[in-house]
């Protein structure tokens, strides 16, 4: 195993550029974050499906994406959708959505739920 750090931007690129690609990708991105060369905003409200389109590729056929958000103002249909776009965005179209994992029983919420997990075979 390695571990890397820095921008997850810089780094989806990077790898991509190098050809790697492997069995599971995981997405946790935090709801919000300044950072970056840019020193933009990033909000996975608005910016999941440009986090989805560069880790995709990085999924071998037949791998898993894993995608999570605990942001609770974003509804997980939303959440999909935008995963979705991502996948469409690199060809990953035919991407299904294979699993919605719940939230932890350790994990109380009241109203909509704040966590969403959703797991993508990438073909």
């Amino acid at each position: 195993h390695d571990c890397i750090y820095g921008d997850c931007f810089d780094w989806l690129a990077r790898l991509a550029k190098r050809g790697d690609q492997f069995d599971i990708v995981i997405l946790d991105p935090p709801s919000t974050s300044v950072g970056g060369k840019k020193k933009k905003r990033w909000s996975v409200k608005n910016d999941m499906a440009e986090l989805v389109s560069l880790a995709a590729p990085l999924v071998k056929s037949g791998g898993l994406l894993f995608t999570t958000t605990n942001s609770a103002s974003l509804p997980a249909e939303k959440f999909a959708k935008m995963c979705k776009k991502g996948l469409s965005d690199v060809g990953a179209e035919d991407a299904r959505l294979e699993r919605v994992s719940p939230m932890p029983s350790d994990f109380a919420s009241v109203g909509m739920q704040p966590v969403k997990n959703l797991v993508w075979r990438v073909p």
